[in-house]
């Protein structure tokens, strides 16, 4: 398994939590490939070792094969173990691709496990990318736009083969992610040569796509030997004996892994804030400044939430915010239905975002998840972490016609040791002018208290961009900016003024 694939699947977990950029319904099929029927030529076998820091967490092995019609066949499988909170979690992947002979990509598959199975097809036709899901028996058809075929991680390494490198040279392709089922652009730099052991030449290149980074190591013929990623993740060409030869007991916990350390205190009779943190180790102009929830200046953010005595007596319903997803199937009679229920008779938006909240907490049982969230499943398992409560909340909340969003962030746990962790939770527009309020079922806050630090909002494509900050993010308690005259100062457990 390639490590920017890897980091996929690892950043689903790390905190705790697939976007598309449309969602079509069709008649057509996606037909998983028939490697059987390719006549396929001999394959060049490569294993590695999937490694977190120094455990060897699992393995992978990769094959690729010239096939009939002068393209080649690549195919890809992988297990390691990841460890959450406590508990180990094995997870599988495989995946095969097609590409034609000028080596652009035709067709592929993908398969994940852990242990819920999650599955794509995707064909590429003209103009779009028609990929087919299934996950939890339930399946959804939905055309990806592009200018262009695009790579896969597994076939990715193919920019640089054949071609004499320099450093500072500069290759782009356009990149397809089979997990977030999002195009983007990958960008690959050619950094300093190194001299391997056995005397050749070897290069590394950084790679930029999809929201996440990862140096690879490459020999004179573009094979790859080694690949770094954030949090110490790597995988190292090995024997298939070494490869295999996995390290016994627990993996390495995420979740310590990912702590973003704090300096300071933060006073738990002030939940609602304001909290002001001085951010380092990352851009801080990048982050969000959504009103008055989050305001940057400069190194510093300001986290308040929104007095519910300010908040408007809304409608129930909505006008935005409402789109189904692979990973928020608002449209599934069975959300619908348990919206309704749940919602119920509910005068006002606020007093329905709370049922939902309340609801959620209370349905799903706490238990650490590494796999793709999704709303539907969760209402059949009932179990998951901050990913699976705020998967089926906004599938819920969607449904019942609330505007509501996925944020990702950090969020400040006493429990865990004074620092933050990576975490997700929803959004509503219930707040003065329908601004965003966070919530958080999984720790059944309503409204979620000002700890909880926006990185990003959307689904998994965005999110993934939060790996670029672990390792790195740094947090520091502020004096707070000196509050406005006559502004409103929430307290615990107020309710909206009706």
């Amino acid at each position: 398994m390639r490590p920017l694939l890897l980091l996929e699947v690892l950043a689903v977990g790390t905190f705790g939590v697939l976007a598309v950029t449309q969602l079509w319904p069709t008649k057509s099929t996606v037909h998983a490939i028939d490697v059987s029927t390719l006549a396929v030529g001999p394959a060049e076998e490569t294993w590695s070792g999937i490694f977190i820091g120094e455990h060897h967490v699992g393995y992978s092995v990769s094959r690729e094969s010239p096939i009939a019609s002068g393209g080649r066949l690549y195919e890809e499988r992988s297990t390691f173990a990841l460890g959450s909170m406590g508990t180990t979690q094995q997870v599988t992947t495989a995946g095969t691709a097609i590409t034609d002979d000028q080596g652009l990509l035709v067709q592929f598959d993908f398969l994940l496990t852990s242990p819920v199975l999650m599955t794509a097809h995707g064909e590429v036709q003209p103009g779009v990318i028609h990929v087919e899901l299934n996950q939890d028996g339930a399946t959804s058809s939905l055309d990806v736009p592009i200018t262009e075929p695009p790579a896969l991680s597994m076939t990715a390494a193919n920019v640089v083969k054949g071609r004499t490198l320099h450093p500072g040279d500069v290759f782009e392709l356009p990149y397809f992610n089979p997990i977030t089922v999002t195009p983007s652009t990958m960008r690959v730099t050619v950094q300093a040569p190194e001299v391997l052991p056995n005397g050749e030449v070897g290069y590394w290149l950084e790679l930029d796509g999809g929201g996440l980074s990862t140096r690879r190591l490459v020999d004179e013929s573009g094979a790859v030997l080694r690949e770094e990623a954030a949090l110490g993740m790597q995988t190292v060409r090995m024997t298939k004996a070494e490869a295999i030869k996995v390290d016994a007991g627990e993996a390495p916990d995420l979740v310590a892994l990912a702590r973003v350390p704090l300096s300071g205190f933060i006073d738990p009779a002030r939940p609602y804030g304001p909290l002001t943190l001085e951010v380092s180790g990352i851009d801080a102009a990048k982050l969000p400044s959504d009103g008055d929830v989050q305001r940057v200046n400069g190194a510093r953010v300001t986290l308040t939430t929104p007095d519910p005595s300010t908040w408007p007596v809304l409608p129930v319903r909505g006008t935005s915010d409402l789109e189904a997803t692979p990973t928020v199937p608002v449209d599934h009679p069975e959300i619908v239905a348990k919206a309704r229920e749940v919602v119920g008779d509910a005068p006002d938006r606020a007093t329905a975002a709370r049922r939902l909240s309340e609801f959620v907490h209370d349905y799903v049982q706490k238990v650490p998840t590494i796999g793709i969230p999704n709303g539907l499943e969760v209402l059949h398992t009932a179990q998951g972490d901050c990913n699976e409560h705020t998967a089926l909340y906004v599938s819920l909340a969607r449904a019942a016609g609330i505007p509501a969003r996925i944020a990702a962030g950090v969020v400040y746990s006493a429990q865990l040791g004074q620092a933050f962790y990576y975490h997700a939770w929803p959004e509503v527009r219930i707040g003065p002018d329908e601004s965003w309020v966070p919530v958080d079922p999984t720790f059944g806050e309503f409204p979620a208290h000002a700890t909880h630090l926006q990185l990003v909002t959307g689904d998994l494509d965005r999110q993934l961009e939060i790996m670029a900050s672990m390792g790195k993010l740094r947090l520091a308690v502020a004096p707070n900016p000196e509050p406005e005259a006559g502004a409103a100062v929430p307290t615990p457990d107020t309710e909206p003024t009706r």
